[in-house]
């Protein structure tokens, strides 16, 4: 369930593993080589771009923007780009900050008090700009009901922002974690506005847009340009069938609709350092974390300004942004150093990953590989003071934030090196700094060991800040969930053994529903679950989560009924104990009802009792 809601919208770039593609030389192999994805993967439609700084390489597409008129993708369809959007806004702010009309490390307080935010730290550590561009608010992503709708209407910058309003509570230190949310962008649309007296988008428009001949491009919640916009689908199967077009509750994080034509205008802005919109100081500020732990402790990766890097098993490392909304997938990414970047864009609810590393590798094929530091030495004096077990300790979602005990990753030193080791799975990595390592064969360090505010040692591992947790009940912990949780899947057998132990006359008629409750408690969930795997799969039906709906209503009853058949029967148990003729029987069935006990207090505390998605 981790990735339920991770893997849904708006995710950051995100690449660490490494990737072994068949070498392609030529155009003409990588265009045929992503048009037999496109036909595996069922896709419908996908966009691609291809620059240099000055040049464009290919601009156009693959499939359909709209089955039902056979309308072609060519390099002026309009795809939903979901989270790109925030490169725009963030480019948008820096284009304020340098006319002087903010300060990045300004304070939101001073600038829009009226925002609704709840920050314990305000006094020692406020909410800056620099917190909101680079996700280090501390923020809980949006709720389940703020993302999308089906009414067509436009909202202004401040309802958006008002809708985000129950996310804006700080639960942890501003400036320590970074913890993707969409709400950031969405509090930094609003401030556009306040300071310009234009909403986002048509700042953006002027600012952007304008300057760089996006002509095509624009900031619109749902689709306006029915010739121009792409049709969305989903292909469960292989059938592909056509999905209603939801509106962005969140326009300010991701409403932007561009083309390959258009968006190869942007990444030349990158690979042309900044021109015409910024200068080359403020690109280099956008592309450098400066808010978090992690980046005062000397790590220069992960998420920026609205930009991020990843392609670590690369030769080079690329940035970028990549978004999701609706069945759109979208990312642009671009290297400097090569002067060379793409976009990507599909309508078909498909991962474009594959896509993504082919283009990637092709254009560093004639590539020379970099240079690296030589390693430094181990100091075994520095690094152990940070053995032990970590956890992650800066969950996105809240309402998922549970699976985290399942995220362990133990620093120990093998054979005089460091190892990252996850449940088994040893890393080595290598020292680039006196607390700073990079993995085997990645391009750059993107782990870092520091302390907390209150001198705890922690780990940051790819963006994740995790901290140190006592090894034994980490694991003890661990190991009593996994117990409880075969308690529970063998309960599916324990009415079949009920019956069989009545027609024998070996079991009591007022012992008999005890038998059967575990089994309803675990459908009731089951039930609950397979409604909101649904929306996993097909994320555009988050909308019928901002209502009362059936699927909203199968989340509601299914958690509620779990957690009260749970109780009940633990009450009946303990009620019977002694009446039980087998000994065996009343202490399998107690310890049963405390496994179910046990999972229904960890979504308690996690909110899933009677979860209400409408009123969240």
């Amino acid at each position: 369930m981790k990735k339920i809601i991770f893997l849904l919208l708006f995710c950051p770039i995100y690449r660490v593993f490494p990737q072994t593609n068949p070498p392609i030389t030529s155009l003409r192999q990588l265009l045929d080589s992503i048009h037999t994805i496109v036909q595996q993967q069922h896709m419908v439609g996908l966009m691609l771009g291809i620059t240099t700084k000055n040049s464009v390489i290919f601009s156009g597409g693959f499939g359909f923007a709209d089955l039902s008129s056979n309308r072609p993708v060519t390099g002026q369809t309009l795809f939903r780009m979901g989270s790109v959007t925030k490169s725009f806004v963030a480019v948008g702010i820096l284009q304020l900050a340098e006319a002087g009309k903010l300060k990045l490390n300004q304070k939101l307080r001073d600038i829009a008090p009226e925002v609704p935010f709840t920050n314990p730290w305000e006094g020692s550590h406020p909410i800056r700009i620099i917190d909101l561009l680079e996700h280090t608010t501390g923020f809980d992503d949006m709720k389940l009901n703020e993302m999308y709708t089906l009414e067509k209407k436009d909202y202004s910058d401040k309802e958006m922002m008002q809708f985000q309003r129950h996310s804006m509570v700080c639960r942890w230190q501003p400036g320590e974690r970074q913890s993707y949310c969409n709400v950031n962008y969405v509090i930094l649309g609003y401030i556009i506005q306040k300071i310009t007296g234009l909403e986002y988008g048509q700042y953006l428009k002027d600012a952007i847009l304008i300057p760089l001949r996006m002509s095509h491009s624009n900031f619109n919640l749902y689709s306006k340009y029915p010739d121009l916009d792409v049709k969305e689908y989903v292909a469960p199967g292989g059938k592909v069938a056509e999905v209603p077009s939801v509106t962005a509750l969140m326009g300010p994080a991701a409403s932007l609709w561009s083309s390959s034509d258009d968006m190869i205008h942007f990444l030349q802005f990158y690979l042309n350092n900044g021109m015409p919109l910024l200068s080359e100081n403020s690109l280099a500020q956008m592309e450098q974390p400066h808010s978090s732990l992690a980046a005062r402790a000397g790590l220069h990766s992960g998420y920026a300004i609205g930009n991020e890097e990843g392609h670590y098993y690369n030769r080079y490392p690329w940035r970028g942004h990549e978004g999701i909304i609706g069945t759109c997938n979208s990312l642009y990414l671009y290297n400097r150093t090569l002067g060379l970047g793409f976009v990507l864009s599909c309508n078909g609810n498909s991962s474009i990953q594959p896509i993504e590393n082919l283009v990637a590798d092709f254009l560093e094929r004639n590539q020379p590989d970099q240079k690296f530091p030589n390693p430094k030495p181990l100091d075994p004096s520095a690094i152990q003071p940070y053995l032990g077990l970590y956890q992650n300790a800066a969950p996105r979602y809240d309402l998922l934030s549970f699976m985290d005990m399942f995220t362990l990753t133990k620093v120990e030193i093998t054979d005089k090196a460091v190892c990252l080791n996850e449940f088994g799975n040893k890393t080595k990595v290598i020292p680039t700094g006196p607390l700073t390592f990079k993995k085997e064969n990645a391009n750059k360090p993107t782990i870092v060991f520091a302390k907390n505010a209150t001198g705890e040692p922690v780990i940051i591992i790819d963006g994740v800040y995790c901290e140190q947790v006592n090894t034994f009940w980490a694991y003890t912990k661990i190991a009593i969930i996994l117990i409880a949780l075969l308690f529970i899947i063998i309960s599916i057998f324990l009415p079949l053994v009920a019956l069989i132990s009545a027609l024998r006359k070996k079991l009591t008629k007022s012992t008999l529903p005890l038998y059967f409750l575990p089994l309803l408690s675990l459908s009731a969930l089951i039930w609950a679950m397979t409604n909101f795997s649904k929306v996993q799969a097909e994320s555009y039906l988050l909308y019928q989560l901002r209502e009362v709906s059936t699927r909203s209503l199968a989340i509601f009853a299914g958690t509620l009924l779990f957690g009260l058949l749970t109780t009940v029967n633990l009450a009946l148990v303990i009620k019977a104990f002694s009446s039980f003729k087998s000994g065996f029987a009343k202490w399998y069935l107690l310890v049963t009802a405390m496994s179910f006990m046990l999972i229904t207090i960890i979504l308690l505390c996690s909110g899933w009792f009677g979860l209400r998605t409408w009123a969240m």
